[in-house]
């Protein structure tokens, strides 16, 4: 293992989406770019290039990020990008091409915001089940997914005892029909 790794976040799958976003009205992450570039230097000329032809655009596309343009002398340029949550991430794009800016401004917009973490589940085995992968309708009857709701039949709890009023009720039922 490098060392690298003990830098990275650990958490578990269900912790990289933002909760229920998407239920309801999509609420785009993305708050606000910082474009810090220098006018004169070539190593920034992808991000230049990004300015001329298509910032206006990505502006009018996407009115809910606010965009700013810090020209500074003699710096590398980089993307400052933050998110509703409160992180900033910073991406240095020094001696990159237009469509590289391009590609890294459509991934920001896009992304939750959330720092990458490492996938852990509770267990791992190198051979995956046979059976497939759980989930709740695993050994549930087949009918359930056809039927019609409410349901008589399926709005009753499995595996509770019927209770002594609807025992009544049953052999009532049965003596009318007898």
């Amino acid at each position: 293992m490098t060392s690298r790794c003990l830098f990275l976040k650990h958490g578990f799958i269900f912790n990289n989406a933002p909760l229920k976003n998407g239920l309801g009205r999509f609420i785009p992450q993305l708050q606000r770019v910082t474009i810090k570039f220098c006018k004169e230097s070539g190593g920034s000329v992808g991000i230049r290039q990004f300015i001329e032809k298509e910032v206006v655009e990505f502006a009018q596309k996407n009115p809910h990020v606010s965009l700013y343009l810090k020209p500074r002398r003699h710096r590398d340029p980089f993307i400052v990008a933050e998110y509703l949550n409160g992180e900033k991430h910073h991406f240095p794009l020094k001696n990159k091409d237009f469509t590289y800016v391009v590609e890294t401004v459509d991934s920001l917009l896009h992304h939750s915001g959330k720092e990458f973490q490492i996938q852990e589940k509770q267990h791992y085995t190198d051979q995956t089940s046979i059976q497939g992968m759980w989930h709740p309708f695993t050994h549930v009857d087949p009918s359930v997914a056809v039927s019609q709701f409410p349901n008589d039949q399926f709005s009753t709890p499995f595996g509770v005892p019927m209770t002594a009023t609807e025992k009544l009720k049953e052999l009532f039922e049965a003596q009318k029909k007898a």
